[in-house]
């Protein structure tokens, strides 16, 4: 009997595509697999809301996006990730 080999996890790249709003908090978050040649392009149009691409530090790195989102917000002025 053959044995099903487990699907293999799925690396991400160390940079994060964020969309918040004016006040930085976080409406969504975008992570690609490090395998994905080229760079990403997001855009919006919903009213108020900006995309902010950020290189993740080594802790955020290793969370998953709904992570980043609960645990995170956006420090406008900076353009930076800081926790809530």
């Amino acid at each position: 009997m053959p044995t099903k080999k487990k699907p293999e996890k799925i690396k991400y790249s160390s940079k994060a595509i964020i969309i918040h709003d004016a006040s930085g908090h976080i409406l969504s978050v975008g992570r690609s697999p490090v395998k994905i040649p080229g760079r990403i392009e997001v855009k919006t149009d919903m009213p108020g809301c900006y995309v902010l691409e950020v290189e993740l530090d080594k802790a955020q790195a290793g969370m998953s996006p709904v992570d980043i989102h609960n645990m995170h917000k956006v420090h406008v002025a900076s353009g930076k990730l800081v926790k809530k």
